[in-house]
């Protein structure tokens, strides 16, 4: 017969490897590599972590655009069959803090172009043929505090516009209309509710056709300025949240496929310290919203990325954390719901400012690519096209 010692040491190891199963349940099969496969090797990352992807030179390759200090700049790094370079192909002039930076084909010739915001004006670097200046062809005045910019043709005149979320002297968000083939270099219009605002973006809110633009401001106030024919509306609060305010960036995605798109609220790590990120679902004519997924209290997210990551045609949730000493999680889509736990995370070498997918390796899934405050990063897809949790069956 067992004594208690030998008894309790059994308890014990059963309990540890009960324990071991489920966090291996919980947290799924590797999605990516724990380590990454490429960095930049920066201690500082010239802005607050940038990470995009761009087949710039139309090879059928995935580079990758970043940012770097001494001085601060963009810089674009080549794609060789698989290989991110550790030269950059293209760097920018200086620039002042790097904060965002997009991709589109903002004139319309099949060649992806840059969008640049640099906390104190926006830049345009359009695609020649596969090739950038280190000028920028396109920027604004000075704005202080320039955050979020969006494209969009919210006129239909059949160009791309600029919609901007700033400090001073916007305070709040503003137009800049395209008239003349690039957007002005100054506001044309300045939207209704004026206090700071983070985070803009055009979309469709009320499925009417029309862009409109959904803002959020320091104070905790989700505002829809709707779009009738080219005439946006003074704007309507559709959400408010004094606890948890600050709002750092706002998307609009059809998560569950009923043809309206939810609102997702990544909310970062200033403020209040609040953290914890929204998914918004509008009800009631579209006039206010009820709040559906929501993630932990312990999160800062500071950006989102929406693919397939399980290959099982809904689209999930990648979120960048830049509080806690940074992250990046991902959250499955099941049947239209996000789930409350994440299936995979990393912890990161510094603050995740965003994190976006694309199949840098061409072996078929996506790879993450996440920008740190200290430095960007690229890890590999392990899975191979099979899905969590569906291996060797």
């Amino acid at each position: 017969m067992e004594d208690k010692m030998t008894i309790m040491k059994r308890l014990c190891l059963t309990a540890v490897i009960v324990l071991f199963t489920c966090c291996t349940d919980v947290c799924g099969e590797e999605l990516f590599s724990r380590q990454p496969i490429w960095s930049s090797g920066t201690t500082r990352s010239g802005g607050d972590g940038i990470a995009r992807l761009i087949d710039f030179d139309k090879d059928g390759d995935l580079d990758f655009v970043t940012s770097a200090p001494g001085p601060m700049r963009w810089v674009l790094y080549r794609n060789d069959k698989g290989t991110i370079s550790t030269t950059p192909a293209w760097e920018s002039d200086e620039t002042t803090d790097c904060d965002h930076i997009d991709v589109l084909d903002f004139n319309g010739d099949g060649w992806l172009d840059l969008a640049a915001t640099h906390e104190s004006y926006c830049t345009l670097y359009l695609n020649d043929a596969g090739k950038f200046s280190s000028k920028p062809d396109w920027q604004t005045g000075l704005i202080a505090n320039a955050n979020q910019i969006d494209f969009g043709d919210f006129d239909k005149d059949g160009d791309l516009d600029l919609v901007m979320a700033a400090g001073e002297p916007i305070n709040g968000i503003a137009l800049f209309e395209n008239k003349n083939g690039t957007p002005a270099g100054k506001p044309t219009r300045k939207l209704g509710h004026a206090e700071y605002s983070e985070t803009a973006i055009f979309a469709d809110y009320d499925g009417d056709g029309d862009l409109d633009i959904v803002g959020g401001y320091r104070g905790g106030k989700l505002v829809v300025f709707r779009n009738k024919d080219g005439v946006l509306d003074d704007g309507t609060v559709v959400f408010e949240n004094k606890q948890n305010a600050w709002t750092q960036r706002v998307y609009s995605y059809d998560i569950d496929k009923d043809g309206k798109p939810e609102l997702f609220c990544a909310k970062g790590p200033w403020g209040n310290r609040l953290g914890q990120s929204l998914q918004l679902i509008p009800e009631a004519n579209d006039a206010t919203v009820k709040v559906g997924w929501r993630s932990s209290l312990q999160t800062a997210f500071h950006g989102f990325t929406f693919r397939d990551v399980d290959n099982d045609g809904d689209v999930d949730l990648v979120a960048a954390d830049y509080g806690g000493g940074g992250g990046v999680s991902v959250y499955l889509n099941e049947k239209g719901t996000i789930a409350n736990k994440p299936i995979w995370s990393v912890k990161t070498s510094g603050p995740a400012h965003e994190a976006v997918l694309g199949d840098i390796d061409k072996d078929g899934d996506l790879d993450l690519a996440v920008g740190c405050r200290d430095q960007a990063h690229i890890y590999l897809n392990l899975t191979a096209k099979t899905p969590p949790g569906t291996k060797g069956k």
